[in-house]
């Protein structure tokens, strides 16, 4: 007997849970990809082209899915070959490197009048440029295995400094960047 819950189960009820799975996987990617496609085309394709037909704003739009297609495909293999296929940890790393700074925003704006567009687009940026370049640096290192005997080839900010503390470092940088930039610009309206 298999240790697993398909042995247990009827051929048809197998099935009936694989094509559900895969259901809400195909739902999960669809309804990605349409948002960022979306994003792309409206945001960023209609201020680059003023004038586009709504024609060439459905053809951007699918090329830009297409795109998305293809670099998810191409990840894939760079994802196992730095994670040893350890997904959920790459999934938690990826995350701490990205959304403190967006965190941080939105709970300044919330808790602190004194924020404004100055202080949160700052904070944003730096926080993503600092996480992305952990990002980048951390993933062009491999991880060196707990059997082995060498002495581990990355920088102390990498091999000393975990994702998740790094989340809380980084969630601080965007905060005071935030803050700083806040207080020295112009204050938002009071009609806002």
């Amino acid at each position: 007997m298999g240790s697993n819950c398909f042995s247990y189960t009827s051929a048809g009820a197998r099935g009936l849970m694989i094509s559900t799975m895969l259901a809400a996987l195909m739902s999960s990617l669809t309804s990605i990809f349409n948002s960022s496609s979306t994003i792309f085309t409206m945001d960023i394709w209609r201020r680059i082209r003023k004038q586009a037909s709504e024609t060439e704003l459905l053809i951007v739009g699918r090329v830009f899915v297409l795109l998305l297609v293809i670099i998810s495909v191409v990840w894939i293999p760079i994802v196992e070959a730095a994670q040893n296929s350890q997904l959920f940890h790459y999934i938690q790393s990826v995350t701490s490197f990205l959304a403190p700074p967006v965190c941080a925003v939105y709970i300044l704006a919330i808790t602190c009048k004194r924020v404004n567009e100055q202080g949160a687009f700052w904070g944003l940026m730096v926080g993503l440029i600092v996480g992305m370049i952990r990002f980048i640096w951390e993933f062009s290192y491999t991880v060196p295995s707990c059997a082995s005997q060498l002495p581990d080839p990355r920088p102390a900010i990498i091999s000393k400094v975990h994702y998740l503390h790094f989340g809380i470092i980084l969630f601080v940088i965007s905060c005071a960047v935030t803050i700083v930039v806040s207080y020295a610009t112009q204050p938002i309206a009071k009609k806002h």
